[in-house]
């Protein structure tokens, strides 16, 4: 009985040792597929930055030529390989538009590169309209009025710098062109701003409506209230280390719904989540805008519906 035992434990106990081997040795099953995680990475990996170079999917709006845009030929022409415009003191310009010719736009990815000179503003708009046009489709129509001065940046950000004063007056001051010589460009609209000095440029601004609602460096939400500050996405001098001054600026727009991201040089610079009533606009046209002295070039824009 006693050897018998024996047997049998030490007959048992082989077996598990073999067991327990080949369980450590079997590779381990592999994890079922989460599918609520598909096409997303790794939490603490990096996505990838998108290529500006990368038009896939992307229609030009710019071919190089003026042809696919309404503007004042006596303001706006074709400088090294880019849209330009200069404004002196001598020959100043106002505000004013080169407007694509290719419609409306609703969701969409719009990029384009940007540069200036002098104390330069100006921008892309989009969404936007013809503020002369009586038939105004992609959401209401706003009562043109001035650029008010920007409010100062939130404490968080530090004070915003003033806008850059404008040159001393020279011996010859000229006369900007008249509003209604510019009345079939003129537009009015949501804009992404840029300026030499980058106090404001990936600033969602809004032409002839509520002017400065989201400031460079925040996330935000606008709603018939006012518009709020939600996070901040990155400080004044941070926002400074992204911008290429006196050099070409990449900016891309992602409008999707009621959601707008502006990025420069591949950092999101602001965003802003907008459901006022009032304001809000679905769709609309693209066009350049200028003002203030200096050059503007402008180049490479194109979009990609969503």
């Amino acid at each position: 009985m006693f050897c018998k035992n024996r047997i049998t434990f030490a007959l048992t106990a082989a077996l598990l040792a073999t067991s327990a081997a080949a369980v450590a040795q079997a590779p381990p099953a592999a994890a079922a597929p989460n599918p609520l995680q598909a096409g997303f990475q790794r939490i603490g990996t990096p996505p990838p930055m998108n290529n500006f170079a990368d038009n896939t999917g992307f229609t030009p709006l710019f071919d190089g030529t003026l042809k696919g845009f309404s503007y004042d030929p006596a303001l706006w022409n074709i400088q090294d390989g880019a849209i330009h415009l200069t404004a002196t003191c001598e020959k100043p310009t106002g505000t004013v538009y080169a407007v694509s010719t290719a419609g409306e736009f609703g969701d969409f990815v719009l990029k384009y590169e940007m540069k200036g000179t002098g104390n330069i503003n100006g921008g892309m708009q989009f969404r936007s309209y013809i503020t002369s046009d009586s038939n105004v489709t992609g959401g209401p129509k706003m009562v043109p009025a001035p650029r008010p001065a920007a409010p100062p940046r939130p404490a968080a950000a530090g004070a915003a710098a003033p806008r850059a004063p404008r040159p001393a007056a020279c011996a010859t001051p000229g006369t900007a062109p008249s509003k209604e010589s510019q009345a079939k460009y003129d537009m009015a609209g949501p804009q992404a701003d840029f300026d030499q000095a980058n106090h404001y440029s990936g600033m969602f601004y809004e032409q002839s409506g509520r002017a400065v609602i989201a400031t460079p460096g925040y996330s935000m939400y606008a709603d018939a209230t006012g518009s709020w500050a939600m996070a901040q996405i990155a400080d004044k001098a941070t926002h400074d280390s992204w911008f290429h001054k006196d050099d070409w600026n990449q900016f891309v727009v992602v409008a999707l719904g009621h959601s707008v991201s502006i990025y420069m040089n591949g950092h999101l610079v602001t965003q802003i989540v907008d459901i006022d009533p009032k304001y809000f606009r679905a769709a609309g046209k693209i066009g350049v805008e200028s003002e203030s002295f200096g050059d503007l070039w402008v180049r490479n824009i194109s979009i990609k519906k969503l």
